[in-house]
């Protein structure tokens, strides 16, 4: 007797669903926990040496920037040159420590990538701390390619 299910899409290469139980919202990393620049730019964030923090642009969020800890040796000079292959990354949110690959943070930062290549590139700003203590946004950082 025929089956009456559909056959199952062909597989596509897409971005693995989160673990269950996972946070799925944006501007939330996958523990829960708000990375919007707006909500945590009091907060004081502890940084490893070496990593600076950053502004993700999520294209879910437009009016909003997600906080990340990023190691510099990944991120472009000011004039978009030397930066290492690779990613290495903190959630700011959880402390999830240890993120080598970029897709691997952003699928926990819930960041919705649409595009494969360049994807670091959606780390748009550097993060500075103004008069008043509070983190702000910078320069631009300067991809190069």
């Amino acid at each position: 007797e025929e089956s009456s299910e559909s056959s199952s899409p062909p597989v596509s290469y897409q971005m693995k669903p989160p673990p269950e139980g996972c946070c799925t919202t944006d501007g939330f990393c996958q523990a829960g926990k708000d990375l919007r620049l707006i909500s945590i730019s009091n907060e004081h964030i502890e940084l490893p040496s070496g990593f600076l923090l950053v502004g993700a642009k999520s294209p879910n969020l437009p009016d909003h920037l997600l906080v990340c800890a990023v190691d510099k040796r990944f991120l472009p000079d000011d004039n978009g040159r030397n930066a290492l292959l690779g990613f290495s990354g903190n959630c700011v949110g959880c402390g999830k420590k240890g993120f080598c690959y970029f897709t691997e943070f952003s699928n926990h930062i819930n960041l919705k990538l649409t595009t494969q290549p360049k994807k670091q590139k959606h780390l748009k700003y550097y993060l500075v701390r103004n008069a008043q203590g509070a983190l702000t946004k910078g320069s631009v950082i300067c991809w190069k390619g």
